[in-house]
């Protein structure tokens, strides 16, 4: 992801700080990824402007030296029942480059079905210049 390179204390600090001004007023919550003791990655719940009030996003991202271990799955997983214990949240979706196929991974194991495949902007030398979205609706 292009964001990574762009890593710094700083810029740690300014992220942190807006997160918890989103997690008041509703529009984000997240979480760090912990294994050992050790933050190995962040995944959230986000509500996203261009989606109606009933739909969630869901992220999640893993230092290269956590994956394949369940992680991401297990942290999206808990993200989607929180999702739908928030009031009018019907749907939660999944948006990923759909050469990043570890990702893509994530909503097949938890039964999202794919709804759209559409253009995007590639920021960064592996994407596809495309993104791929999966949708959840409440059971």
């Amino acid at each position: 992801m292009a964001w990574a390179g762009e890593h710094s204390r700083a810029r740690t600090a300014e992220y942190l700080a807006d997160r918890a001004e989103r997690w008041a007023s509703g529009a984000d919550h997240a979480y760090a990824i912990v294994l050992d003791g050790a933050i190995v990655g962040a995944c959230g719940l986000h509500r996203r402007e261009e989606t109606p009030d009933d739909v969630r996003g869901i992220g999640y991202w893993l230092h290269p030296a956590a994956t394949g271990r369940g992680l991401a799955t297990r942290a999206a997983a808990a993200l989607v029942e929180q999702a739908f214990r928030l009031p009018g949240v019907e749907h939660v979706e999944i948006v990923h480059d759909p050469a990043n196929r570890a990702s893509g991974a994530v909503p097949t194991r938890l039964g999202f079905t794919v709804r759209l495949r559409r253009p995007a902007e590639a920021t960064a030398p592996a994407e596809s210049g495309e993104e791929q979205i999966w949708r959840l609706s409440r059971p």
